[in-house]
């Protein structure tokens, strides 16, 4: 009985879930770093970065973190194959924001 409970309480929460400070679109030179972040309006919740469609991991030039509210992608050296378009997703709610390499 506690599961079904505490996932009720989850299920509420996630339906609060907005962003507060959505991505933008960002213009680099190669060999620069960037810094994509979002900010909601719950703490600690799950989240997926896109690229193109295509799910973003943490590697030495990818860092990926959460700080509370805050998600960044951190990218460093960017290179012209990085540019594209930039999605984070939690749960229902989400936004873009696209990379342009010089």
């Amino acid at each position: 009985m506690g599961d079904i409970k505490t996932g009720g309480i989850i299920a509420a929460a996630m339906n609060r879930l907005k962003v507060v400070k959505g991505l933008e679109d960002m213009e680099v030179s190669e060999c620069e770093s960037c810094s994509f972040e979002v900010t909601l309006n719950l703490a600690y919740i799950e989240a997926i970065w896109t690229r193109d469609g295509m799910q973003v991991k943490s590697k030495p030039s990818c860092r990926i973190s959460t700080h509370g509210k805050k998600h960044s992608l951190i990218l460093n050296r960017v290179a012209l194959g990085d540019a594209g378009l930039y999605c984070f997703q939690a749960s229902e709610v989400q936004t873009s924001g696209t990379l342009i390499v010089r």
